[in-house]
């Protein structure tokens, strides 16, 4: 009787785990929307110095430094890291190869270019009610334990 249990419940820990392994991977797929990049900072990301290379294309910042075509920081001669290449990507690109930017859907993710003082300003007020309310639930939980 006690190995039936045992058979019964092993199974159950193991697809609890699963499901826990599972969501906080996609909780950690997504932590790349809150990072915000201004024109300005992501120019740092030019891969020179030992900085890594990322690019921004339709306001999705992405780290194409482990690309082979991008090791210098500069992409056939053409393109420099650090920018946002949106306009470059649509018009310019090949689009046999770059597909409109779905290219870069293979790249990681690293955050969100803002384009405008407002756009920083929303992103700061929503880090901030963010913050809030981890902190009014927290308060929440002590209260009811």
């Amino acid at each position: 009787m006690k190995k039936n249990i045992m058979m019964a419940i092993i199974p159950l820990f193991l697809s609890l785990a699963l499901f826990a392994e599972n969501k906080t991977e996609n909780k950690k797929d997504e932590s790349w929307k809150n990072k915000k990049f201004t024109a300005e900072e992501l120019k740092k990301y030019d891969g020179k110095n030992g900085n890594p290379v990322y690019v921004a294309v339709d306001g999705i910042v992405y780290d194409v430094s482990k690309s082979k075509y991008w090791k210098t920081g500069s992409h056939m001669k053409m393109h420099q890291a650090g920018n946002d290449l949106t306009k470059d990507i649509k018009e310019k690109a090949p689009q046999g190869i770059h597909k409109g930017g779905k290219i870069l859907e293979k790249m990681p993710k690293v955050g969100v270019l803002v384009t405008d003082n407002s756009t920083i300003k929303e992103s700061k007020q929503e880090e901030k009610n963010s913050k809030k309310e981890i902190v009014n639930q927290n308060k929440k939980e002590k209260t009811n334990k």
